[in-house]
């Protein structure tokens, strides 16, 4: 029994029908663009469990996730974009960088980034937050974070290999290779402050001091999300430091408050989308700590776009259903769904 997998080659259609075909395939995930008039597209995918594979061979495209975009489709996932050849401009809108061939480059999917390719091939893999950020819990500070061979050699070792073999590799042994690399990126994330080579986009304005108090912090946050109490007030005394310096820390989110509630509407999010959560959504608010669910109906609707109903009634309906172009079915909207 093989993985699943599909294929994908603009050089199997029209030149006229080549691109919108390519658009239509990423439309879950991302907006693209054409650079040039040379637009050439190969893509080769494997499911895994809790992880993709795209092994790709790109030139003359642009990927964005817009904020908007973001807002609109809540993933919650990582994606690792291991670059093995040709030339790969990338990461948060703004703080774009040149990746090398051998680096990896680390993308938060619930933040903006963009990208542009020519003559690239690269290995692109989306994996569930869960197998990372209880070892990494830190980990969306590495958004935009370009690891050198020296920081992700033996991630990019394991993508490669796992790559090659995924025609043959037998499906149990798959099944856990997604927790492998899950491990291998914590332990390369880890005690980074990030490398100096990297692009860290949640730390670009912050003073040295800042980003340490604001790390803790949000440690100390993600742990107690179902305090009803969590606040400035308890964070601040949790580090030892003045509720200013903790403000200080969050100014470019509106304040602490601010970011706490947010947290907690991606964390109902995050369960919401998650397969097998049967939980109520006045249920699910409650233990993530807010107090009233008028209130979190407002702000989740304001944040994400939509009620909290609609969403998690979208995300069934999108494990049921596959985009389709002509002939051929991409099923990347059900299997970005079997990321949660």
């Amino acid at each position: 029994m093989s993985l699943p997998s599909f294929a994908f080659s603009t050089q199997r259609l029209g030149p006229e029908f080549a691109f919108e075909a390519y658009r239509e395939l990423y439309s879950g995930g991302a907006d693209v663009a054409r650079i040039g008039s040379d637009f050439r597209a190969q893509v080769q995918a494997y499911r895994l469990d809790r992880m993709i594979l795209f092994k790709r061979h790109l030139n003359g495209v642009q990927h964005s996730r817009s904020p908007q975009r973001v807002r609109q489709d809540g993933f919650d996932h990582v994606t690792l974009h291991l670059l093995l050849a040709g030339e790969l401009v990338a990461g948060p809108p703004g703080q774009e960088r040149r990746v090398r061939p051998g680096e990896i480059l680390v993308c938060d999917n619930t933040l903006p980034h963009l990208s542009r390719a020519h003559d690239v091939h690269q290995i692109s893999t989306p994996v569930a937050r869960e197998l990372i950020e209880p070892l990494a819990p830190d980990v969306r500070r590495f958004h935009g974070a370009i690891l050198p061979e020296r920081v992700g050699g033996l991630v990019a070792d394991f993508i490669v290999s796992l790559t090659r073999r995924s025609e043959s590799l037998d499906p149990t042994v798959a099944s856990r290779s997604s927790a492998v690399l899950g491990m291998l990126l914590a332990a390369a994330l880890r005690g980074q402050a990030a490398p100096a080579e990297a692009v860290v986009w949640a730390a670009t304005h912050d003073a040295s001091d800042d980003v340490v108090r604001r790390r803790a912090a949000e440690v100390h946050v993600e742990q107690h999300l179902g305090d009803r109490d969590l606040g400035a007030d308890t964070i601040a005394a949790s580090l030892g430091i003045s509720r200013s310096l903790l403000y200080r820390a969050f100014l470019r989110d509106g304040g602490v408050a601010r970011f706490v509630q947010q947290r907690r509407l991606e964390r109902v999010r995050d369960a919401l989308r998650r397969q097998g959560e049967t939980r109520s959504i006045a249920t699910l608010a409650y233990a993530y700590g807010f107090t009233s669910e008028q209130h979190f109906n407002r702000a989740f609707r304001t944040t994400f776009g939509r009620p909290p109903g609609q969403f998690r009634a979208s995300m069934q309906q999108m494990r049921t259903q596959t985009g389709v172009r002509g002939d051929q079915t991409w099923p990347l909207a059900e299997w970005h769904s079997e990321l949660y």
